[in-house]
């Protein structure tokens, strides 16, 4: 999975992603010490915002009189300003006072999908034929729920809605936990369309729910279908289906089949083809260990498991890229996984929308792993584009172990581009409330923190486990963060948070084990492929 971004993250905190985007999501943070990072400074804010800002409701007929001030104007040729305070809200200031900007001004300007609260994919495609106004409700129990904008491409579908009450105020669009709903894409025959990745968000009082189609083949005209059980804290029954056609869309996309294969550090890369759609650009290519690699790499997880045990070795190996997109005159436009910048402690992406990816087979096969990039598209059409990879990323099994004295700490040791010191190691016991007869539970674990600098390039530490001084090993969670601080070497500031929840005391001595990294692997020779077909 790639890193995604604040929104997403903020949909994690919201607690409103689907079922299978919350296991990936919270498998990639636990992976991804950026991402760790990132969510905590987002539910530092978020918090912060609760506790900060009390915003006054506009009066009812706020619109009406700026509207009676505005001059006529043409719906396409708006956009709004944008008022944006830190990721998580949406605010205007004026005479030094906060206010929530209501949804009918958004309206004004053209509706939530003209504002920059939305990719710019989105906003490129509201201009165009592939979207269209909705305008359909569902009322029960006073509630009624509105569907208001469409954007219906090859690659994804988006739409927007409010939720109203009878005297026409605007609550809160969260729909609820997937067992209260269920969205569903059916073809012109009914037949419902097996889908891989459905998300959704708030932005103030709209929500916006999507759908890719990029892995959906033979998809022309059907139908959404929602079906919501439960909204704006009452029960109910609001079911709309929304037409979709895709013919307009179809003729405006552009496949380039590209069946390009390269060998390089033991990965095998093949580009299939490109998918030029109105609000995307979507790249779809496969991974693979060459054979010499893959068997080294299972004999490898065999010999760790019969050390551990499967549940502490688990973890994705597949291999991934880091490549940059160019135009012709070597003009970056877009960018995945690379360490674009000397001054960043971690990879980072730009005008990228989303990426899928899946194994072909098993995963213990270490067969070919299949990824779909989304970017938003380059606003020069006619421009050739270049996909060039220049790392690659491989994961691999490690030896490294510390044992310590949990009551002799700090304790400092290098590893591979590493100087880390083991600060503390504290019994926790954390309290949440249940869904039972018994309202609380409590959960012991043992956390351990550590602090240190890396170098930029160091291998990310994946997977961690812990021995006591009786040779029982335990399973561990990490999160940490990688932070632009360096040291006088140039290295970056990097902290571990390390949790297991099978340990509930602190033994007299523990062991450290690394038991998979990825290593980073820059190419000298970088592999530059067109995006095109002469």
């Amino acid at each position: 999975m790639v890193c995604p971004k604040d929104d997403k993250l903020f949909d994690y905190i919201e607690g409103i992603l689907e079922d299978n985007e919350k296991d990936l999501m919270e498998r990639h943070i636990q992976s991804c010490p950026y991402c760790e990072q990132q969510l905590e400074l987002l539910l530092k804010e978020n918090e912060l915002l609760e506790q900060t800002l009390k915003s006054p409701i506009l009066p009812d007929d706020f619109a009406e009189k700026i509207v009676d001030q505005l001059e006529p104007h043409k719906r396409k040729k708006n956009r709004p300003l944008k008022w944006v305070l830190g990721t998580a809200a949406s605010a205007l200031l004026a005479g030094g006072v906060f206010m929530s900007v209501s949804p009918s001004v958004a309206k004004l300007v053209g509706g939530i999908f003209y504002s920059e609260t939305v990719d710019e994919g989105l906003r490129m495609a509201i201009d165009t034929d592939i979207a269209t106004p909705v305008n359909l409700s569902a009322t029960d129990a006073d509630i009624t729920l509105h569907i208001e904008d469409l954007i219906a491409d090859t690659s994804r579908i988006a739409f927007s809605y409010r939720v109203t009450n009878q005297q026409g105020k605007v609550l809160n669009p969260f729909i609820g936990d997937a067992d209260l709903y269920s969205i569903k894409v059916l073809d012109e025959h009914q037949n419902e369309v097996e889908l891989n990745s459905m998300s959704w968000g708030l932005h103030d009082d709209y929500g916006i729910y999507e759908i890719s189609l990029v892995n959906i083949d033979n998809f022309t005209k059907g139908t959404v279908r929602l079906d919501i059980h439960h909204l704006a804290g009452k029960d109910g029954q609001w079911q709309i289906d929304i037409p979709i056609d895709l013919t307009s869309a179809y003729e405006q996309q552009k496949v380039v089949a590209l069946n390009e294969s390269y060998e390089v550090e033991g990965v095998k890369i093949h580009l299939d083809k490109v998918n030029y759609a109105t609000s995307t650009t979507d790249i779809y290519y496969q991974l693979e260990y060459t054979e010499e690699v893959k068997e080294r790499l299972k004999q490898q997880l065999k010999q760790k498991e019969l050390q551990f045990n499967n549940e502490i070795v688990q973890f994705l190996y597949f291999p991934s890229i880091g490549y940059r997109i160019e135009n012709g005159k070597g003009v970056v436009l877009g960018y995945e996984n690379i360490y674009f910048s000397k001054e960043r402690g971690h990879p980072v992406s730009e005008n990228m929308l989303s990426g899928m990816g899946q194994w072909d087979g098993e995963p213990s096969e270490l067969g070919p792993y299949k990824q779909i990039d989304s970017f938003v598209p380059n606003k020069n059409a006619e421009e050739e584009l270049y996909f060039v990879v220049d790392t690659i990323y491989r994961p691999k099994i490690s030896e490294f172990s510390i044992t310590f004295n949990p009551k002799e700490l700090p304790k400092t040791f290098e590893y591979n581009g590493y100087e880390l010191t083991i600060d503390s190691v504290q019994e926790k016991t954390d309290y949440s409330l249940q869904k039972s007869w018994m309202p609380i539970q409590r959960q012991k674990s043992v956390e351990i923190q550590l602090s240190g600098f890396a170098l930029q390039k160091a291998p990310n530490i994946e997977k961690w486990a812990l021995e006591d001084e009786k040779g029982n090993k335990y399973t561990i969670h990490h999160g940490g963060s990688t932070l632009d601080e360096t040291d006088q070497q140039g290295r970056f500031k990097r902290t571990f948070e390390l949790v297991s929840s099978e340990l509930e005391e602190i033994p007299e001595e523990m062991t450290l084990h690394i038991i998979a990294e990825t290593e980073v692997i820059p190419l000298k020779n970088e592999i530059r492929i067109p995006l095109f077909k002469n």
